[in-house]
């Protein structure tokens, strides 16, 4: 009985061996089996990733050849284009100077029409001459259009103006005027030479509100106008001056000087208040040696609380 044992247990043994065996041998296939699906994995991927770079390289060489074709095209279109367009336009131009249109034609003076004005060659050269050394010539500043008596009259009115004033030369617009005067006596606007006043109104706001180190915004306080008028063919009729308030805004006014042939009327926009007529107070309003003179200041009101 007990040898029967023995083989029994034998055998069992050898079976389990023989399974354990079995197991190992499984896993061994299915680790080589994964091993070998990583490695086909990879060099799928390897080879797609070379046949994509491959595809690129090869579209980018496409395109660059399509490129190259078209610009070889438009080149060759172009040069064709400008070659038609050269021999149509040398073809022109030899058309032209053989009919001789680059020339101008003469004509004989009883074709010209009435009223024509001929200008003679020798004297448009010397006009052109003239007028280049006049700009040009010497490096001296083209004078102004004043004549000397203006001149004289700009220099009269330039001659009292102190540091506090400044020119003022701010023209307002008029409407269109008409004149019946001879070609003589072509219209135009006078000559000026005009002031304005500023300065610190030291009231009693403004003396409590302010001080020397912060002094009050600077106001207007007065005009000074210097219309020249040396060419007036009625030289006894004194030139006048109006004054129109402006109809949008109340705190401005039109100052309109008239004086007859051959000036026009002109307007200054000045400040609306209130004026002082006294001469002690600057006033002055006069025609003397072909300068019409107005010069005038506000009125200063005390401040009331």
């Amino acid at each position: 009985m007990e040898t029967s044992v023995t083989e029994e247990d034998k055998e069992e043994t050898n079976v389990e061996e023989d399974k354990e065996e079995e197991k190992e041998k499984d896993k061994g296939e299915e680790e080589e089996k994964e091993k070998g699906d990583d490695e086909e994995e990879e060099k799928e991927k390897g080879e797609g990733e070379e046949e994509g770079e491959e595809k690129e390289e090869g579209d980018e060489e496409d395109k660059e050849k399509v490129d190259e074709e078209d610009e070889e095209k438009k080149d060759k279109g172009d040069e064709w284009d400008s070659d038609c367009e050269g021999n149509t336009a040398i073809a022109a131009s030899l058309a032209l100077y053989t009919s001789g249109r680059y020339s101008p034609r003469l004509h004989p003076n009883n074709k010209l029409e009435p009223g024509t004005v001929v200008v003679d060659e020798a004297e448009d050269t010397q006009r052109l001459a003239w007028a280049r050394r006049k700009v040009l010539g010497a490096g001296k500043a083209v004078e102004s259009g004043m004549t000397a008596e203006e001149k004289v009259m700009q220099r009269e009115a330039q001659r009292s103006m102190a540091g506090d004033e400044a020119q003022f030369s701010v023209e307002a617009r008029l409407d269109p005027q008409h004149f019946l005067w001879s070609d003589k006596y072509r219209p135009r606007k006078p000559r000026y030479f005009n002031r304005v006043h500023t300065g610190f109104e030291w009231n009693k706001y403004n003396q409590t509100h302010y001080d020397m180190d912060n002094p009050p915004p600077k106001i207007v306080q007065g005009y000074k106008f210097n219309i020249f008028y040396p060419d007036l063919i009625d030289k006894s009729k004194t030139p006048q001056y109006e004054l129109i308030p402006c109809s949008d805004n109340r705190d401005f006014a039109l100052l309109k000087f008239t004086a007859g042939p051959p000036y026009e009327a002109i307007a200054f926009k000045i400040v609306n208040r209130e004026w002082e007529y006294s001469y002690k107070r600057g006033f002055r309003c006069q025609f003397h040696n072909n300068i019409f003179q107005l010069w005038f200041h506000f009125k200063r009101y005390r401040y009331r609380r």
